[in-house]
């Protein structure tokens, strides 16, 4: 396991046995989906996974303090993104250039995707490995309308770690002993089911 899952697990453990472990996530989807690259699906799940008891509240806390980082995101993107000339801003060249994951050839790519399919775009994000960040500010650069983004982040991510906590609590406390040597399969079965489970909803 890499160093930072195992520090993501230890502060995971530390946080979980406190009364703040629900807004240490609230905080997390927050940056998560607004200015800073964090693993916030792994973070829920690992603290889903050691009080399975708090996994629906988890739930509520992670998907709004998306939904509050994603308003936030779109506001960098509205607002402070490009200069009146159509450039790009010293914050958007800062975050291009620090952020992982986030840069110039990303945020064309979302752009195209916008085009060809619109508010759907937000759903798909929920499932792709791309930072919701970079979804939450191309909105706000794109005069997306508020409402309709406020409300199929709120679906998307909503349906998105419900189902995660679904997950967690079918699985069970057997996982603690999986979740401290194969963190990252954990993760990417999570998802793999979440995926499936849409499929199937568009199918039948």
């Amino acid at each position: 396991m890499k160093d930072w899952l195992k520090e993501l697990y230890t502060g995971s453990l530390i946080w979980a046995g406190t009364k703040w472990s629900a807004w240490a996530l609230f905080f997390c989807a927050f940056a998560d989906a607004s200015f800073l690259p964090l693993p916030t699906p792994m973070f829920f799940l690992t603290l889903t996974l050691i009080d399975i008891s708090k996994a629906y509240r988890y739930a509520f806390f992670v998907t709004i303090g998306t939904l509050v980082g994603a308003i936030a995101g779109y506001s960098i993107g509205y607002f402070a993104w490009l200069t009146i000339n159509g450039e790009f801003t010293r914050l958007a060249q800062f975050l291009f250039e620090n952020i992982p994951g986030f840069s110039e050839t990303a945020y064309n790519n979302i752009q195209i995707q916008y085009a060809k399919w619109d508010f759907g775009v937000l759903f798909l994000a929920s499932l792709m490995p791309v930072p919701y960040k970079i979804f939450s500010i191309s909105s706000g650069v794109f005069d997306l309308n508020i409402f309709m983004f406020c409300i199929a982040t709120l679906i998307s991510q909503g349906v998105k770690y419900y189902l995660l906590a679904l997950l967690a609590i079918k699985i069970g406390p057997r996982v603690k002993e999986l979740l401290k040597l194969r963190l990252r399969a954990v993760a990417i079965i999570a998802t793999a089911c979440i995926v499936v489970t849409i499929l199937a909803i568009g199918v039948f």
